[in-house]
């Protein structure tokens, strides 16, 4: 998501329409392609969006990311019994919440 958010980035003082060539030149450029087409690349509305909206996509998505993982903590933790990797999970939280904290506040 950095590399699809700095492509973005780069392209958005431009001002123009993100096409479907632009999606797919930044969607080349990603760890994941298929996880980047399937994002921003899909959907009639997709075409249509600026530079912009595309960033706020993937801000979106990661933030989403970063919750869904929060999320799953508790149930790894109990999973877990190795008393070290219990104490750096329970390190997660923390950093994960200001994580989601700054992508909420680029919005």
């Amino acid at each position: 998501m950095a590399i699809i958010f700095q492509a973005i980035s780069s392209f958005s003082f431009n001002g123009c329409n993100a096409d479907a060539a632009l999606i797919e030149s930044i969607c080349k450029e990603s760890q994941d392609y298929n996880f980047c087409i399937s994002v921003v690349g899909n959907g009639p509305r997709a075409a249509a969006v600026d530079l912009h909206g595309l960033a706020l996509v993937s801000i979106s998505v990661t933030a989403i990311q970063i919750q869904d993982t929060l999320d799953e903590i508790p149930r790894i933790l109990q999973d877990l019994k190795d008393p070290l990797a219990q104490t750096r999970l329970r390190e997660c939280p923390n950093r994960l919440q200001r994580g989601i904290g700054n992508f909420q506040s680029a919005f």
